[in-house]
């Protein structure tokens, strides 16, 4: 988001395996909830965060939960630009329906079908860089709005349940048989889940504003970032920057913090590299709501935006011990001190990295 206008946070609209809205959502997470289904892809049985939507036709819960995202949003001009991230797209709806689709084409055509369940009639623009996209999404948005392009944008993450993707990441040995242990001792892979939010970029000034956002690369591997933590924490002094703020300014990080070992190493040690000591509390929303990959952005930024209205920073479940590689950092007990500046980061499979900081 590089531009003269500041760019705020209007109404948004969330659907996850916490709750049908933000507030019910925030409210699980306030309480602790953090119990997971489970998901079968031969030979694997494991947890998954799903939607409480009943199950049925791919499609048909697809239009279900857009429609539902619909109507927690207020009236949308129709020409209203849309903005879709997600790492899998219609992949559920490719599984139930079979050979031949077109791929990426067929993949493209599934933000003009959103479109049509929310009736926007405006441009569409599918972003898919993996755990980042939703950040890429904003950043895509927030730019064209701060450069007086656009007045506003809907930023739509979406990721539904799909056979390809689990079995994917279980191939890989990714996933934890038990449960997501962000910066723990024990942690042992993350959990994945379903999720769609939605949040509206405006010029109009509201109580939030995003003050920066800032995306890189981590060359490292292709399955993991550096565990020294370095490209990390230069994305996040560099949204600092971006934001014209020190580390010091800022109230609450909201980790990327899964549960992957190598990950949740380079992580904790970027924090340490950029923020030292003291530093703000710590948090980590997968747990309660799976690591929704591709939507994750949008619908942790939608769940922590719901949280801090009441002043309320949630316990992060799974953690239980800290790990005497970073036994400095770790997530805080919930908390209700009033946070008025908040960083949140992405690490993405692949070695998509990007961070960003929101202000009251």
């Amino acid at each position: 988001m590089r531009g003269k206008r500041p760019v705020f946070f209007h109404d948004s609209a969330l659907l996850c395996a916490r709750g049908l809205t933000p507030a019910t959502a925030a409210a699980a997470l306030w309480r602790g909830e953090c119990s997971a289904k489970q998901r079968r892809v031969a030979p694997h049985c494991l947890p998954y965060q799903s939607l409480p939507l009943p199950e049925s036709d791919w499609w048909s819960r697809a239009e279900t939960a857009l429609r539902q995202l619909a109507a927690q949003l207020s009236d949308l001009p129709p020409e209203t630009p849309l903005f879709v991230a997600s790492s899998s797209f219609q992949m559920g709806g490719f599984e139930a329906t079979g050979a031949p689709f077109d791929l990426p084409a067929a993949s493209a055509s599934f933000a003009p079908r959103l479109a049509d369940w929310l009736g926007l009639t405006g441009p569409r623009y599918s972003f898919s860089n993996a755990c980042i996209s939703g950040f890429s999404a904003i950043d895509a948005a927030a730019t064209l709005i701060a450069d007086g392009l656009l007045d506003e944008a809907l930023v739509i993450g979406v990721e539904l349940a799909n056979n390809t993707t689990l079995a994917g990441f279980a191939a890989m040995e990714l996933l934890s048989s038990t449960a997501s242990r962000p910066l723990d001792r024990d942690r042992d892979g993350l959990v994945l889940g379903e999720g769609i939010a939605a949040i509206r970029l405006s010029a109009q000034p509201t109580n939030w504003r995003l003050a920066a956002v800032r995306t890189g690369l981590d060359a490292h591997s292709l399955t993991g970032p550096d565990p020294s933590g370095r490209p990390l924490a230069e994305v996040l002094a560099q949204t600092l920057s971006a934001a014209e703020m020190t580390p010091a300014e800022i109230d609450l990080i909201k980790l990327q913090a899964a549960g992957a070992p190598i990950t949740d190493l380079a992580e904790a040690r970027a924090i340490e590299q950029v923020f030292g000591a003291p530093r703000p509390p710590l948090m980590s929303i997968k747990p309660a709501l799976g690591h929704t990959l591709g939507a994750s952005g949008v619908v942790e930024l939608v769940t922590l935006l719901a949280c801090l209205e009441h002043d309320q920073i949630p316990a992060t479940a799974g953690f239980r011990t800290p790990d005497p590689e970073f036994s400095t950092v770790f997530p805080v007990h919930r908390s209700t001190l009033p946070v008025r500046r908040a960083l949140l980061n992405l690490v993405g499979f692949g070695g998509g990295l990007a961070a960003m900081v929101i202000e009251r």
